[in-house]
């Protein structure tokens, strides 16, 4: 469904992506794990073309992106394919729950106030906030802001689900209820792709498990064969690092 081949990009003469190759089948749940400024957040944003890589190449489902040619057909067709959830929120604070989830259905999707009301109502209550519709972000804890920018990645009905370390900027004690909301997304059989520093998280409800390191994929398996029989030093150097901070 997905492949990226020699993906590159730097930011001045710092190389933040140096050569990523990665295959995502329809139906994958992959999650991305990896020392800070490896990287990780930077391939999501290259999949969602928020950021413009220097060279390599995105098939997506029979759609390619040849970043030596720019084809701004492509780039659209995929954006409108996935749907990514920030770290941030993102949220717009002069508008309420509701509001929030329906923009993008009546701005991008042209869809009538009506049938995108009637979405938002169905995806707020699978992320556990129907009786919130009409509150504000500044009225809503992190736990609560995270599943309404979840609840408006699903109203668009994507094909890939992108997220980038969605639990990072909530206090510890929200973090479960976030996490239980994108397992029942990604049991659901939507193909998805996690950065996270929660590693049991990754291990439970990933099919796969990607390793990067230094701008590239470093090691790429099974949660079992990644976590439990690391295949290098420095994945099990990683692993070790992250237990101790846990």
């Amino acid at each position: 469904m997905l492949e990226i081949k020699n993906l590159k990009l730097s930011y001045g003469s710092t190389q933040i992506l140096n050569g990523v190759d990665l295959t995502v089948k329809r139906g994958d749940v992959v999650s991305i794990i990896g020392p800070s400024g490896t990287g990780k957040t930077t391939l999501l944003k290259c999949i969602n073309h928020l950021v413009k890589p220097s060279a390599g190449t995105i098939a997506f489902d029979g759609i390619r992106m040849d970043f030596g040619r720019p084809d701004k057909n492509a780039v659209q067709a995929i954006r409108l394919r996935t749907a990514m959830v920030f770290q941030q929120f993102n949220v717009f604070k002069n508008m309420t729950v509701i509001h929030n989830v329906m923009d993008p259905l009546v701005v991008v999707q042209r869809k009538s106030k009506d049938e995108a009301r009637k979405i938002a109502l169905q995806e707020l209550e699978r992320v556990g906030l129907s009786d919130k519709l009409d509150n504000y972000p500044s009225q809503l804890s992190g736990g609560q802001l995270q599943r309404t920018g979840i609840a408006r990645a699903l109203a668009v009905k994507p094909d890939v689900m992108l997220f980038d370390e969605p639990t990072s900027s909530l206090d510890p004690e929200l973090v479960n209820e976030v996490l239980k909301v994108i397992k029942d997304v990604t049991s659901s059989g939507i193909t998805s792709l996690l950065v996270t520093h929660e590693m049991q998280f990754a291990k439970n409800i990933s099919n796969r498990v990607v390793f990067m390191d230094r701008g590239v994929v470093a090691a790429d398996g099974t949660p079992t064969e990644i976590f439990d029989t690391p295949s290098s030093p420095r994945l099990a150097q990683f692993l070790s690092s992250e237990r101790a901070i846990q």
